[in-house]
């Protein structure tokens, strides 16, 4: 799966639509995570948590630390405790 990058989104193309991941940029260090979405038909695959992965790259990248203001980016960084020390609250 390719995930793809348009202003303020990632986003994957699957069989049934897009599954995307929305944020924006809060002053110069903080990505508001705010958005997921995964097509129903698609759900269960891992799709979201590809997309999450990218998003915390890119904000490592940047610079910047993640607020997860998504449930799903919440529960993600339950499962990712790695990832923790990058999120803000």
């Amino acid at each position: 799966m390719e995930i793809g990058k348009r202003r303020n989104e990632f986003y994957i193309k699957t069989g049934h639509g897009e599954a995307l991941l929305s944020y924006r940029i809060i002053g110069k260090k903080v990505m508001s995570i705010y958005h997921t979405f995964t097509p129903e038909e698609e759900r269960g695959r891992g799709i979201a948590e590809k997309l999450a992965i990218r998003a915390f790259e890119f904000a490592n990248e940047k610079g910047l630390k993640v607020r997860p203001d998504c449930p799903y980016i919440l529960h993600f960084l339950g499962k990712h405790k790695e990832l923790r020390g990058q999120a803000v609250k």
